[in-house]
């Protein structure tokens, strides 16, 4: 993890998407989520809101994007919700399907599905995955994120292997190679 490889970004991402259990934060700012959908379903019985064709969700500077976003909420909702008129109580579970995109300044990951389980406290990634923070890159098969204990694991599809490329951002000092000339002096700066 030197190097600065910042597979600890990865946990960030998902920390900042997913942060506390039942709050649903995209943003660790907080503030108002904003979202659109082609259709939005909630199936007061079961306590699910499904959101589909081409999702966008908003909050503060990052972004949630996938052609399904399902939210299961446990079954007794807060004094605030029962005032705002909403019915359904603490988000349990976020269930975003097909091309889903999580993208926040320096840091994005990319997966076929993702699924986020407050129990559990992680969020699961996966088909196709891809991990970016500046210029570094992983890809895999399954990225899952425990978000409390910021512990990241990437699996790779079957047969094959974890594969990444990473930018230091330090790069060492150059030693000059041995010679037997000394190197030149730099005249002094003329003011």
């Amino acid at each position: 993890m030197t190097a600065r490889f910042e597979l600890a970004a990865v946990a960030l991402i998902a920390a900042a998407a997913f942060a506390a259990p039942a709050h649903a934060q995209l943003s660790d700012t907080g503030g108002p989520v904003s979202y659109s959908a082609d259709n939005l379903e909630y199936y007061d019985g079961d306590k699910r809101l499904v959101l589909t064709g081409d999702v966008d969700v908003v909050q503060g500077d990052a972004r949630l994007r996938a052609n399904k976003l399902t939210l299961y909420f446990s079954q007794a909702p807060s004094q605030q919700q029962q005032q705002n008129g909403f019915g359904a109580g603490d988000i349990q579970r976020m269930v975003a399907e097909g091309e889903v995109y999580y993208v926040r300044p320096q840091q994005s990951a990319r997966g076929d599905n993702a699924d986020y389980e407050t129990s559990t406290d992680s969020v699961t990634f996966t088909g196709n995955v891809v991990v970016a923070s500046d210029a570094n890159v992983i890809r895999g098969e399954t990225l899952v994120l425990q978000i409390g204990t910021k512990q990241t694991v990437i699996r790779p599809g079957t047969g094959q292997r974890v594969r990444g490329v990473f930018v230091p951002q330090h790069h060492p000092a150059a030693t000059p190679a041995a010679s037997s000339t000394p190197p030149a002096s730099t005249p002094p700066a003329q003011h």
